[in-house]
């Protein structure tokens, strides 16, 4: 088993991540995570010595049993904000995602992970109403999608150390 990339010290954590963005029928396939009153894109952890890109299909797979495809990279984030453990500094890449045959409806299910289990609930979100989602960036970018990849820093009112 490999190992996430992720740091952890006093001062907070450090983890590096991949979302995936599939669209079907003018909604995205989000989800929520232990009822923690949001939904984001499906994803996770970028394990050592992965690509990316290799990474949200893995990741994409395990979560949704979707073997999806990567058609690009749309996004890059340096996502500052209070975790659980504290302050948290998450480099994000966000992928648009594409799949033959796509019949999953929302659900939910117990994810077995090498980090512990997590309920995970899935749900097709409207691009044009997305309440509850988190980053906020998402809700304007993926009604207009480009050729263009496209970075973000968000700091949510974390001081810098």
């Amino acid at each position: 088993m490999n190992k996430d990339i992720r740091i952890k010290c006093e001062e907070g954590s450090f983890k590096y991540r991949v979302s995936g963005i599939l669209i079907s029928n003018n909604k995205v396939l989000t989800v929520q995570m232990n009822d923690n009153g949001f939904y984001c894109l499906p994803g996770g952890h970028v394990e050592l010595m992965e690509k990316s890109s290799d990474a949200i299909i893995r990741e994409f797979y395990e979560e949704t049993g979707i073997q999806a495809k990567v058609e690009k990279l749309l996004y890059v984030t340096e996502n500052f904000f209070e975790g659980n453990l504290g302050k948290c500094h998450e480099l994000g890449m966000y992928y648009l995602l594409s799949c033959k045959n796509i019949n999953i409806k929302d659900y939910t299910t117990i994810e077995h992970d090498k980090n512990g289990d997590m309920k995970l609930e899935f749900k097709w979100l409207d691009i044009n109403n997305l309440n509850n989602f988190k980053p906020e960036f998402i809700k304007s970018e993926i009604v207009n999608i480009n050729e263009e990849i496209k970075h973000f820093i968000i700091q949510n009112n974390i001081e810098k150390s």
